[in-house]
């Protein structure tokens, strides 16, 4: 099967990292992939654009300003009639739009799919005009999805928030895989614990309620560890409100066994997220994991494998009852480590999870 991938940029964030995975995956069963990105990646994050090259058969970048150079729109159909795709999978606003301006307006015929990554118009930085641009849009966006032949959303969450606006393409769920994942028991007590966050460092993912709640724990037991990227307008903000004792700010990582590695307690306190793949990821490597009470990380973490908060308090409270644990009930701490291992390799196999894109493709 010949498949072609559109997405926004190589950044390595979420989308694109199981984007990468996918390919892999397949590449591994024959397939011949390519994959486009319609603009630039982001400075502060690491491009994965030598991991793609490496694994696909062909990448294709197009001209910034991606959305309104006629140039891209060119090279982008020049690209999709010689290969004449079985398959094209678009995956963000962006490239969706771009892909169905060309569906639109020219004789491409292909199969198409569109996967769509979280809940975009709940992801709210606080820059209002921003902010209502993207409300604004979602009739386009929902317009486009719906002209699809197939969407594919990351979690039950997204799926419930996209039938909101009653799109009657077909609709099917496929998570997010976690292709390692192993169970490293606690041994040892702990005299200092590390606290870690990884994500965009913005309002929406919490980062100031956490930040609140550090502020008021012991700074000679705690460290905390903030690994993302951030605009500098807020990083700025967010240095001029606290008293950042023992706040390390990491910028974006590439290495997160060595991230994971030197934390215990996984703190995610975001507010939306269309699945919350850094979550799933601080499971895979047997760390402690604290979520806000909110879908669908409560669909991912409960009390059996976990600690689920809703506020300040909450969190805090939660934060030295673990301190306590690592004490006095370490065994505690490892049978909700056992949990997690298990509901990973239920939930968010690899396997079962590549063959639902297989039969999507087929079924398209």
């Amino acid at each position: 099967m010949k498949i072609c991938h559109v997405i926004n940029s190589l950044s390595g964030g979420g989308a694109e990292t199981h984007l990468l995975d996918l390919v892999n995956a397949q590449k591994d069963h024959g397939h011949i992939v390519t994959v486009i990105a319609t603009g630039p990646d982001k400075k502060n994050m690491k491009s994965l654009e030598e991991e793609f090259t490496n694994v696909s058969d062909n990448v294709l970048r197009l001209y910034f300003p991606r959305l309104f150079n006629l140039y891209s729109y060119i090279k982008f159909f020049k690209n999709i009639k010689e290969n004449k795709y079985d398959i094209v999978h678009t995956h963000q606003p962006r490239s969706d739009f771009m892909f169905f301006i060309l569906k639109s307006f020219t004789d491409i015929k292909t199969t198409w799919i569109v996967s769509i990554h979280g809940k975009y118009d709940t992801y709210l930085e606080g820059n209002i005009f921003f902010d209502q641009v993207r409300k604004l849009s979602m009739p386009l966006l929902v317009k486009i999805w719906g002209s699809s032949n197939q969407i594919i959303c990351i979690s039950q969450e997204v799926k419930k928030w996209l039938t909101t606006y009653k799109i009657k393409s077909n609709i099917s769920v496929v998570n997010y895989w976690i292709s390692k994942s192993k169970l490293a028991n606690l041994e040892e007590t702990k005299e200092y614990i590390n606290i870690g966050f990884m994500g965009r460092v913005n309002k929406n993912k919490g980062i100031e309620d956490l930040l609140d709640v550090f502020e008021d724990l012991s700074k000679d037991r705690y460290n905390l560890f903030i690994a993302g990227s951030g605009k500098e307008a807020y990083l700025k903000k967010l240095n001029e409100r606290y008293e950042l004792k023992n706040v390390n700010f990491l910028g974006y990582i590439s290495n997160k066994e060595e991230f994971f590695s030197n934390i215990d307690i996984f703190v995610f306190p975001s507010y939306s997220e269309g699945l919350g793949l850094a979550l799933l990821e601080s499971m895979s490597y047997s760390k402690i994991c604290i979520s806000r009470n909110v879908a669908p990380m409560n669909s991912i973490l409960n009390q059996d494998s976990g600690y689920l908060f809703h506020n300040n308090e909450e969190l805090k409270s939660i934060i030295l009852d673990c301190s306590h644990l690592f004490k006095e009930d370490i065994l505690s701490l490892n049978k909700k480590l056992s949990n997690q291992y298990n509901l990973l390799n239920e939930k968010y196999n690899k396997q079962v999870l590549f063959q639902k894109i297989e039969s999507i493709y087929q079924d398209g």
